[in-house]
């Protein structure tokens, strides 16, 4: 560790002068006994620590927490720049550490939050306190942030009850559907975060997994991190590194197996109708594939989400933008494998004509391997070809001098490794 002031920390010995020299200073108007009681009552019901001077975020942490360990999360959440320099007096929010209440980050489709009086639906912003019930539509996702920083995307028909395990951990217990979470890396191990079903149970330790319940069996996948599997009904117990999977039975044990390595041969299209399709060239014989579109790289903003039998995946129409598609394979147990990451440019394969002066300016999306040619007509057969125009370079193309009465134009396009000629797109052209 580096520290800019030319000193060294003695971490070991900093609870202790915090307590000697913040809390006592902070009420040394107390008798004694007072005192004790005073600062056995801060150290675990505080919502807040005033500053002293020479304070730093390893004391507070070590004091109320038991270890310097949860210093990021109290850098992060009370945005203080220079842990080692604190501004005396001013207040660290500690309750930050407690994962409730959950807010939600993002909401597509129908996600509701279930209670006595009905259903209320979801939006960015709300707050989700500690036993409520949560419920996600057809074809939705709902994304939601703890207050430790841990962040779960619930994906769509699925149903979670939310519950407190311990003094400060969290329980979602997964009732229907599935959860992937990220959880910090600097998260305490002692402040729990689990997957709960009837099948089994799944302790945490990682940062990055999934978790589904259908058909009486609980599925884990692990990206990064460690998860601690455990049997509801016979205490069998399994931990799953990363890159691994399991299946929890209702009645049987739980089986570990390694994930399916990410799809390969991938090639993504943007058809005329604004929609995505996904060809996979290398797919293995009665493999499932799943494919998820989202708008940012960390996948929490969840757009669509399908799956499929067959090795071609089409998604209805997006407008023109940048995308971000992972597509996973999942195995004979169920459980989901690794993904293949990709940024889409989503342009869909519209012609963009518009009419500057006395010339008309053509546009499109040139891909690899694709030659084009902008044809003219008089009638819109096109037996009467007045143009027929190979361009040169991927630009916009300017054509002038056009006869005044209507024409006809199409955008052709020859697939060099088909040979295949289609219609790219067509209309007319009527002067302003």
């Amino acid at each position: 560790m580096r520290i800019e002031n030319g000193g060294v920390m003695n971490i070991r010995n900093s609870g202790s002068r915090l307590k000697a020299k913040s809390l006592l200073q902070r009420f040394s108007s107390v008798v004694f006994g007072s005192v004790f009681l005073l600062i056995g009552s801060l150290s675990y019901a505080s919502d807040t620590h005033q500053v002293m001077p020479g304070d730093t975020l390893w004391d507070i942490s070590e004091y109320y927490y038991g270890t310097p360990d949860e210093w990021p999360t109290l850098q992060q959440v009370n945005a203080i720049a220079d842990p080692f320099k604190l501004q005396p007096d001013t207040m660290v929010e500690l309750n930050a550490l407690d994962p409730f209440p959950l807010s939600v980050l993002y909401r597509s489709g129908d996600a509701w939050l279930v209670e006595e009086s009905g259903e209320n639906l979801l939006k960015s912003g709300d707050l989700i306190e500690v036993g409520s019930v949560i419920q996600t539509g057809p074809g939705s996702s709902l994304t939601v942030q703890m207050r430790d920083g841990a962040r779960a995307v619930v994906p769509s028909n699925s149903r979670i009850v939310l519950k407190r395990e311990g003094e400060r951990g969290i329980t979602f217990q997964l009732e229907q559907g599935e959860v992937e979470s990220y959880v910090p890396k600097n998260r305490m191990r002692r402040r729990a975060y689990n997957i709960e079903t009837t099948a089994g149970v799944l302790g945490v330790r990682g940062t990055h997994f999934r978790a589904s319940y259908a058909g009486e069996a609980l599925l884990t996948s692990v990206y990064e991190g460690n998860v601690a599997a455990q049997h509801r009904v016979n205490t069998a117990e399994a931990s799953i590194d990363e890159g691994e999977g399991a299946r929890v039975d209702r009645e049987g044990g739980i089986q570990v197996v390694p994930l399916l390595p990410p799809p390969e041969g991938v090639a993504i299209n943007s058809l005329s109708n604004e929609s995505i399709q996904v060809d996979i060239s290398s797919p293995i014989q009665g493999q499932t594939f799943r494919a998820q579109i989202a708008s940012d790289p960390n996948f929490l903003t969840i757009i669509r989400d399908q799956l499929s039998q067959s090795s071609q995946i089409q998604f209805d129409p997006l407008p023109p933008g940048f995308y971000h598609l992972r597509i996973a394979a999942i195995d004979e147990l169920g459980i989901e494998g690794e993904s293949a990451i990709f940024v889409i440019h989503h342009h869909g394969d519209q012609v963009s004509v518009k009419q500057e002066e006395d010339a008309w300016i053509f546009e499109w999306f040139h891909k690899a391997q694709t030659n084009y040619r902008l044809q003219l007509a008089a009638d819109h057969e096109f037996t009467q070809v007045l143009l027929n125009y190979e361009p040169q370079n991927n630009g916009p193309l300017r054509i002038s001098r056009l006869p005044g009465n209507e024409i006809f134009w199409r955008v052709v396009s020859l697939d060099e490794r088909t040979n295949m000629t289609v219609v790219l797109d067509t209309g007319t052209l009527r002067s302003l």
